[in-house]
């Protein structure tokens, strides 16, 4: 029996049946033509955007951008996108569905997409048969994003308030406790600043010796001399203590303050290069590719079931 498949008979059979493969042809881009059109499949517009990140931390080991297409693309931000846009009733899946949730999420992930580019920029994507609601969709979701960096970053820093807030009751708890303890010495050994009394104390004895002062008058300096003897280094440790912990708390402070005002801080998280707008031109489905893929593989089928007829008849004969 001859090869079939070889190249000599196959332009003989196409020769052959000419006519039945140009009949094919016909009805199989009229069908697919009919089949493709707004009657049967609802044409989908595009509105894209393209953002890059602004005023952000990252908070791993991933990029910036690759955070935008995490937050993006998080459960959050899609339920919002859903519940605003009525995306169920949009989609026609029944809310008491007891697979509402996975149909809805996957139906949403087929139409709204994002991705990062070789730019380090985000590339957002809505499908809708509305156009202006595919370009709303996008607006939207740079406008939950905002929302949603504002009260993570809102959530981090009130978090840091309230740590230095705790600090600063602590320190001032221990500078009080210091403050008290030197009041008690300034109080019972008339202690005031350990290095001044000391040096003038040294002076006035020395004076006083020199110019034959008093016996009561070198008596009370000798007094302060045994109060500082006795009491002035403890008194010196607490004052350099009382300056540190002093030191730590305007610092805390500070840190409480700069906190305080992240907290009611104000920002756009997104640069936004490129502005969604609503299509003019649908985007799905593309009627010629869908044509011309219906007409290639019904060919091929046809001339398949040509290739098995003439091979039985072959056998035959």
């Amino acid at each position: 029996m001859k090869n079939i498949f070889d190249n000599q008979n196959l332009f003989v059979l196409i020769w052959k049946w000419k006519i039945h493969f140009i009949i094919v042809g016909i009805v199989t881009i009229i069908v697919s033509a009919i089949f493709s059109s707004p009657y049967f499949i609802t044409p989908l517009y595009k509105s894209e955007a393209r953002i890059y990140p602004v005023n952000t931390t990252s908070y791993s080991e991933e990029s910036e951008s690759e955070q935008m297409v995490e937050i993006f693309n998080s459960t959050d931000i899609k339920r919002e996108v859903i519940e605003k846009f009525n995306l169920p009733e949009r989609y026609e899946i029944e809310i008491d569905d007891p697979y509402f949730q996975t149909k809805i999420l996957k139906e949403y992930n087929d139409k709204v997409t994002c991705k990062k580019t070789e730019y380090e920029s985000i590339e957002l994507e809505a499908l809708d048969q509305d156009p202006q609601v595919a370009s709303s969709i996008v607006d939207s979701i740079i406008v939950f994003y905002n929302r949603k960096v504002q009260s993570i970053r809102k959530q981090k820093y009130e978090e840091r308030a309230q740590s230095y807030s705790n600090d600063l009751v602590r320190k001032t708890k221990e500078i009080s406790s210091i403050a008290e303890k030197m009041g008690e010495l300034r109080q019972k050994y008339g202690l005031l600043d350990y290095e001044i009394q000391t040096e003038q104390i040294t002076q006035g004895y020395m004076t006083a010796l020199a110019e034959g002062a008093s016996d009561r008058a070198v008596t009370n300096i000798k007094s302060i001399i045994s109060n500082l003897e006795e009491k002035g280094g403890e008194y010196f440790l607490l004052q350099r203590e009382m300056e540190a912990l002093e030191i730590q708390r305007d610092t805390i402070n500070r840190r409480l303050d700069k906190a305080l005002s992240q907290v009611n801080k104000k920002e756009t998280y997104t640069m936004v290069v490129e502005e969604p707008f609503p299509a003019d031109k649908k985007s799905y489905p593309t009627r010629w590719l869908i044509v011309l893929v219906s007409l290639i593989a019904t060919e091929f089928l046809a001339l398949l079931s040509i290739y098995i007829i003439e091979g039985l008849k072959n056998q035959k004969s």
